[in-house]
Protein backbone atom coordinates (compact mmCIF):
# COMPACT_ATOMS: atom_id res chain seq x y z
CA UNK A 1 0.00 0.00 0.00
CA UNK A 2 1.23 3.80 -0.44
CA UNK A 3 3.07 5.63 2.16
CA UNK A 4 3.02 8.58 0.70
CA UNK A 5 -0.04 11.14 2.35
CA UNK A 6 -1.17 12.62 -1.41
CA UNK A 7 -1.11 12.15 -5.15
CA UNK A 8 1.38 10.63 -7.23
CA UNK A 9 2.35 12.52 -10.60
CA UNK A 10 4.51 10.14 -13.31
CA UNK A 11 5.81 12.59 -16.18
CA UNK A 12 5.69 10.61 -19.50
CA UNK A 13 2.92 8.54 -18.52
CA UNK A 14 1.99 7.77 -21.68
CA UNK A 15 5.60 5.92 -22.72
CA UNK A 16 6.75 2.75 -22.39
CA UNK A 17 8.19 2.64 -18.43
CA UNK A 18 5.31 5.33 -17.39
CA UNK A 19 2.32 2.69 -18.37
CA UNK A 20 3.78 0.33 -16.28
CA UNK A 21 4.67 2.50 -13.63
CA UNK A 22 1.43 3.93 -13.47
CA UNK A 23 -0.38 0.58 -13.54
CA UNK A 24 2.15 -0.65 -10.53
CA UNK A 25 1.13 2.69 -8.51
CA UNK A 26 -2.45 2.04 -9.03
CA UNK A 27 -2.27 -1.65 -7.99
CA UNK A 28 -0.35 -0.54 -4.91
CA UNK A 29 -3.07 2.04 -3.96
CA UNK A 30 -1.94 5.28 -5.04
CA UNK A 31 -3.43 8.33 -6.37
CA UNK A 32 -1.97 8.23 -9.32
CA UNK A 33 -1.51 11.08 -12.23
CA UNK A 34 -0.68 11.11 -15.37
CA UNK A 35 1.33 13.91 -17.07
CA UNK A 36 1.17 14.21 -20.96
CA UNK A 37 1.28 16.26 -23.23
CA UNK A 38 -2.54 15.42 -24.81
CA UNK A 39 -5.20 14.29 -22.88
CA UNK A 40 -6.65 10.29 -23.42
CA UNK A 41 -3.12 8.67 -24.41
CA UNK A 42 -2.19 6.79 -21.16
CA UNK A 43 -4.95 4.04 -21.25
CA UNK A 44 -4.01 2.95 -17.63
CA UNK A 45 -7.52 2.57 -15.44
CA UNK A 46 -7.97 4.11 -12.12
CA UNK A 47 -5.17 6.90 -13.59
CA UNK A 48 -6.35 10.70 -13.62
CA UNK A 49 -4.20 12.54 -16.32
CA UNK A 50 -2.87 15.94 -16.69
CA UNK A 51 -1.80 18.51 -19.79
CA UNK A 52 1.77 18.62 -19.05
CA UNK A 53 4.58 20.00 -21.50
CA UNK A 54 8.66 20.46 -20.65
CA UNK A 55 8.38 23.25 -22.96
CA UNK A 56 5.71 25.08 -21.64
CA UNK A 57 6.91 26.57 -18.21
CA UNK A 58 3.57 27.45 -17.55
CA UNK A 59 1.48 23.64 -18.45
CA UNK A 60 3.85 22.73 -15.85
CA UNK A 61 3.26 24.89 -13.24
CA UNK A 62 -0.43 24.94 -13.12
CA UNK A 63 -0.44 20.69 -13.31
CA UNK A 64 1.76 21.50 -10.26
CA UNK A 65 -0.62 23.78 -8.66
CA UNK A 66 -3.56 21.92 -9.49
CA UNK A 67 -2.48 17.62 -8.44
CA UNK A 68 0.33 19.83 -6.19
CA UNK A 69 1.55 16.03 -6.10
CA UNK A 70 2.81 14.68 -2.59
CA UNK A 71 5.30 12.36 -4.77
CA UNK A 72 7.02 13.08 -9.07
CA UNK A 73 8.28 10.33 -11.14
CA UNK A 74 10.02 12.05 -13.42
CA UNK A 75 9.91 10.47 -16.53
CA UNK A 76 8.94 12.59 -19.66
CA UNK A 77 11.85 13.59 -22.08
CA UNK A 78 14.22 12.93 -25.13
CA UNK A 79 14.42 9.22 -24.57
CA UNK A 80 16.66 7.86 -27.14
CA UNK A 81 19.95 8.46 -27.20
CA UNK A 82 20.32 7.99 -31.01
CA UNK A 83 17.77 10.95 -31.88
CA UNK A 84 18.51 13.16 -29.11
CA UNK A 85 22.20 13.39 -30.20
CA UNK A 86 20.67 14.77 -33.24
CA UNK A 87 19.31 17.35 -32.01
CA UNK A 88 21.65 18.38 -29.20
CA UNK A 89 20.14 21.94 -28.51
CA UNK A 90 16.13 20.14 -28.03
CA UNK A 91 17.91 17.38 -25.50
CA UNK A 92 19.36 20.09 -23.52
CA UNK A 93 16.07 22.18 -23.51
CA UNK A 94 13.93 19.42 -22.91
CA UNK A 95 15.42 17.39 -20.52
CA UNK A 96 17.68 19.40 -18.69
CA UNK A 97 15.35 22.72 -18.19
CA UNK A 98 12.42 20.86 -18.25
CA UNK A 99 13.25 19.19 -15.00
CA UNK A 100 14.56 22.18 -13.86
CA UNK A 101 11.05 24.00 -14.34
CA UNK A 102 9.35 21.26 -12.00
CA UNK A 103 11.72 21.31 -9.61
CA UNK A 104 11.80 25.10 -9.62
CA UNK A 105 7.91 25.37 -9.82
CA UNK A 106 7.48 23.11 -6.37
CA UNK A 107 9.81 25.46 -5.00
CA UNK A 108 7.70 28.35 -6.07
CA UNK A 109 4.91 26.90 -5.31
CA UNK A 110 6.00 26.01 -1.43
CA UNK A 111 5.15 21.99 -2.32
CA UNK A 112 6.93 19.41 -0.66
CA UNK A 113 7.07 16.25 -2.83
CA UNK A 114 9.48 13.31 -2.81
CA UNK A 115 10.69 13.13 -6.37
CA UNK A 116 12.73 10.39 -8.35
CA UNK A 117 14.49 11.72 -11.70
CA UNK A 118 14.86 8.88 -14.11
CA UNK A 119 18.93 9.37 -15.65
CA UNK A 120 20.44 7.10 -17.70
CA UNK A 121 23.51 4.89 -17.03
CA UNK A 122 25.17 6.86 -20.55
CA UNK A 123 25.98 9.22 -17.76
CA UNK A 124 29.07 6.90 -16.93
CA UNK A 125 30.45 7.29 -20.45
CA UNK A 126 33.79 5.35 -21.45
CA UNK A 127 34.33 2.30 -19.44
CA UNK A 128 37.16 -0.11 -18.57
CA UNK A 129 36.84 -3.88 -17.90
CA UNK A 130 38.40 -3.07 -14.06
CA UNK A 131 35.51 -0.52 -13.49
CA UNK A 132 33.00 -3.18 -13.66
CA UNK A 133 30.50 -3.55 -12.57
CA UNK A 134 29.51 0.43 -12.36
CA UNK A 135 29.26 1.11 -8.74
CA UNK A 136 27.75 5.37 -8.05
CA UNK A 137 30.45 6.67 -6.77
CA UNK A 138 32.43 6.77 -10.53
CA UNK A 139 32.01 10.23 -11.49
CA UNK A 140 29.93 10.86 -14.38
CA UNK A 141 32.04 11.29 -17.93
CA UNK A 142 29.33 11.82 -20.63
CA UNK A 143 30.64 11.30 -24.02
CA UNK A 144 27.85 13.08 -25.95
CA UNK A 145 24.55 15.30 -25.99
CA UNK A 146 22.28 13.05 -24.53
CA UNK A 147 24.33 11.94 -21.33
CA UNK A 148 25.42 15.38 -20.60
CA UNK A 149 21.90 16.74 -20.33
CA UNK A 150 21.15 13.68 -18.01
CA UNK A 151 24.36 14.33 -16.01
CA UNK A 152 23.39 18.38 -15.58
CA UNK A 153 19.68 16.64 -14.50
CA UNK A 154 21.44 14.46 -11.77
CA UNK A 155 23.22 17.69 -10.30
CA UNK A 156 19.64 19.31 -9.70
CA UNK A 157 18.90 17.00 -6.95
CA UNK A 158 21.55 18.11 -4.43
CA UNK A 159 20.52 21.35 -5.14
CA UNK A 160 16.48 21.28 -4.97
CA UNK A 161 17.26 18.85 -1.97
CA UNK A 162 17.46 21.78 0.28
CA UNK A 163 13.93 22.16 -0.01
CA UNK A 164 12.70 18.51 -0.50
CA UNK A 165 13.95 14.92 -1.09
CA UNK A 166 15.20 14.65 -4.84
CA UNK A 167 16.40 11.08 -6.03
CA UNK A 168 18.42 10.54 -9.17
CA UNK A 169 17.62 7.01 -10.68
CA UNK A 170 20.39 5.18 -13.14
CA UNK A 171 18.71 3.42 -15.11
CA UNK A 172 20.89 0.65 -17.31
CA UNK A 173 18.77 -0.84 -20.41
CA UNK A 174 15.27 -2.72 -20.00
CA UNK A 175 12.87 -3.67 -21.70
CA UNK A 176 9.05 -5.69 -22.14
CA UNK A 177 5.77 -5.91 -23.51
CA UNK A 178 4.99 -2.44 -25.05
CA UNK A 179 8.56 -1.46 -25.72
CA UNK A 180 8.85 0.29 -29.49
CA UNK A 181 11.40 -1.00 -32.17
CA UNK A 182 13.81 1.89 -32.03
CA UNK A 183 15.48 -0.58 -29.10
CA UNK A 184 17.35 -3.68 -29.93
CA UNK A 185 15.67 -6.60 -28.09
CA UNK A 186 12.17 -5.04 -29.41
CA UNK A 187 13.40 -4.72 -33.22
CA UNK A 188 14.45 -8.42 -32.82
CA UNK A 189 11.32 -9.88 -31.56
CA UNK A 190 9.32 -7.31 -33.81
CA UNK A 191 11.59 -9.49 -37.06
CA UNK A 192 10.78 -13.06 -35.33
CA UNK A 193 7.19 -12.17 -35.31
CA UNK A 194 7.16 -11.00 -38.49
CA UNK A 195 9.00 -14.01 -39.95
CA UNK A 196 6.25 -16.68 -38.31
CA UNK A 197 3.56 -14.92 -39.48
CA UNK A 198 4.87 -14.91 -43.48
CA UNK A 199 5.30 -10.90 -43.60
CA UNK A 200 9.26 -11.10 -43.99
CA UNK A 201 11.57 -13.78 -45.48
CA UNK A 202 13.29 -15.75 -42.33
CA UNK A 203 16.08 -13.43 -42.36
CA UNK A 204 16.89 -11.53 -38.82
CA UNK A 205 19.00 -9.03 -39.94
CA UNK A 206 21.08 -7.45 -37.19
CA UNK A 207 24.24 -5.11 -35.87
CA UNK A 208 26.74 -5.26 -33.53
CA UNK A 209 26.33 -8.24 -31.51
CA UNK A 210 29.58 -8.92 -29.45
CA UNK A 211 28.93 -5.99 -27.05
CA UNK A 212 27.54 -7.29 -23.66
CA UNK A 213 24.61 -5.63 -21.73
CA UNK A 214 22.86 -5.66 -17.95
CA UNK A 215 18.67 -5.83 -19.19
CA UNK A 216 15.92 -5.36 -16.16
CA UNK A 217 12.39 -6.30 -17.30
CA UNK A 218 10.09 -3.19 -17.26
CA UNK A 219 8.08 -4.10 -14.27
CA UNK A 220 11.39 -4.47 -11.83
CA UNK A 221 12.21 -1.40 -12.61
CA UNK A 222 9.06 0.33 -11.86
CA UNK A 223 9.40 -1.78 -8.82
CA UNK A 224 12.80 0.15 -8.36
CA UNK A 225 11.25 3.75 -9.34
CA UNK A 226 8.12 3.16 -6.20
CA UNK A 227 11.03 2.17 -4.12
CA UNK A 228 13.38 5.30 -4.72
CA UNK A 229 10.28 7.01 -4.48
CA UNK A 230 9.46 5.87 -1.22
CA UNK A 231 12.86 5.09 0.39
CA UNK A 232 15.57 6.33 -1.45
CA UNK A 233 17.79 9.07 0.40
CA UNK A 234 17.59 12.72 -0.59
CA UNK A 235 20.24 13.78 -3.02
CA UNK A 236 21.46 10.59 -3.76
CA UNK A 237 22.43 8.28 -6.41
CA UNK A 238 20.98 4.60 -7.36
CA UNK A 239 21.45 2.23 -10.09
CA UNK A 240 19.05 0.64 -11.68
CA UNK A 241 20.23 -2.63 -13.05
CA UNK A 242 20.19 -6.57 -12.50
CA UNK A 243 24.12 -6.97 -11.57
CA UNK A 244 24.77 -9.33 -14.59
CA UNK A 245 25.34 -9.07 -18.12
CA UNK A 246 25.02 -11.44 -21.20
CA UNK A 247 26.25 -10.34 -25.03
CA UNK A 248 23.41 -9.47 -27.18
CA UNK A 249 24.47 -12.47 -29.29
CA UNK A 250 23.20 -14.30 -26.39
CA UNK A 251 20.16 -12.12 -25.68
CA UNK A 252 19.29 -12.64 -29.82
CA UNK A 253 19.69 -16.29 -28.96
CA UNK A 254 16.99 -16.75 -26.28
CA UNK A 255 14.62 -15.00 -28.67
CA UNK A 256 15.53 -17.12 -31.81
CA UNK A 257 15.46 -20.47 -29.68
CA UNK A 258 11.75 -19.60 -29.09
CA UNK A 259 10.95 -18.71 -32.43
CA UNK A 260 8.23 -21.23 -34.11
CA UNK A 261 10.02 -21.00 -37.57
CA UNK A 262 13.96 -21.63 -38.45
CA UNK A 263 15.15 -18.09 -38.71
CA UNK A 264 18.70 -16.96 -40.58
CA UNK A 265 20.58 -14.24 -38.84
CA UNK A 266 22.52 -11.88 -40.85
CA UNK A 267 24.52 -9.01 -40.04
CA UNK A 268 23.31 -5.73 -41.71
CA UNK A 269 26.06 -3.16 -41.80
CA UNK A 270 23.69 -0.10 -42.11
CA UNK A 271 22.63 -1.38 -38.22
CA UNK A 272 25.84 -1.17 -36.69
CA UNK A 273 27.02 1.40 -34.96
CA UNK A 274 30.33 2.41 -33.08
CA UNK A 275 29.93 1.28 -29.58
CA UNK A 276 31.59 3.52 -26.94
CA UNK A 277 31.55 0.37 -24.33
CA UNK A 278 32.12 -2.98 -25.29
CA UNK A 279 30.86 -4.14 -21.92
CA UNK A 280 28.19 -2.69 -19.50
CA UNK A 281 27.10 -4.12 -16.40
CA UNK A 282 26.09 -1.79 -12.79
CA UNK A 283 26.17 -2.28 -9.64
CA UNK A 284 22.78 -2.62 -7.75
CA UNK A 285 23.85 -3.01 -3.97
CA UNK A 286 22.55 0.40 -2.89
CA UNK A 287 18.88 -0.12 -4.51
CA UNK A 288 18.92 -3.46 -2.84
CA UNK A 289 19.41 -2.35 0.51
CA UNK A 290 16.16 -0.90 0.00
CA UNK A 291 14.66 -4.68 -0.08
CA UNK A 292 14.53 -4.43 -3.77
CA UNK A 293 15.57 -6.74 -5.65
CA UNK A 294 14.64 -8.20 -9.56
CA UNK A 295 11.67 -10.71 -10.01
CA UNK A 296 11.09 -10.98 -13.36
CA UNK A 297 13.85 -13.70 -15.36
CA UNK A 298 15.35 -12.77 -18.38
CA UNK A 299 13.71 -15.99 -19.81
CA UNK A 300 10.65 -14.74 -18.72
CA UNK A 301 11.12 -11.47 -20.16
CA UNK A 302 12.59 -12.01 -23.71
CA UNK A 303 9.45 -14.82 -23.73
CA UNK A 304 6.50 -12.04 -22.86
CA UNK A 305 8.57 -9.61 -25.24
CA UNK A 306 8.30 -12.14 -28.26
CA UNK A 307 5.21 -12.99 -27.14
CA UNK A 308 3.52 -9.14 -26.87
CA UNK A 309 4.71 -8.88 -30.63
CA UNK A 310 3.50 -11.80 -32.09
CA UNK A 311 -0.02 -10.46 -30.69
CA UNK A 312 0.58 -7.00 -32.24
CA UNK A 313 1.60 -9.01 -35.75
CA UNK A 314 -1.05 -10.35 -37.78
CA UNK A 315 -0.81 -13.21 -40.06
CA UNK A 316 -0.60 -13.43 -43.81
CA UNK A 317 -3.47 -13.87 -45.93
CA UNK A 318 -4.03 -15.47 -48.98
Amino acid sequence: MAHLNGPVLVTGGNGFVGTWLLRKLAASGFDAWSAVRRLGTTGVDDVKEIVFDLEDPASIFQALDRVRPAGIIHLAGMASPHLSNLRPEAVYHVNFLGTQRILESCRVLGLKPRVVLAGSATVYGRVSPEDLPLAESRPPRPLDPYSLSKAATEMLAPLYSTHFPVVVARPFNHTGPEQVTDFVLPAFAAQIARIEAGLQEPVLRVGDLSSERDFLDVRDVSNAYVALLEQGEAGSIYNVCSGSCRTVSRWLEMLVQLSRVPVEVVVDSSRVFAQSNPRLVGDNARLRALGWSPRIAPEQMIAELLDHWRGRTAPETT
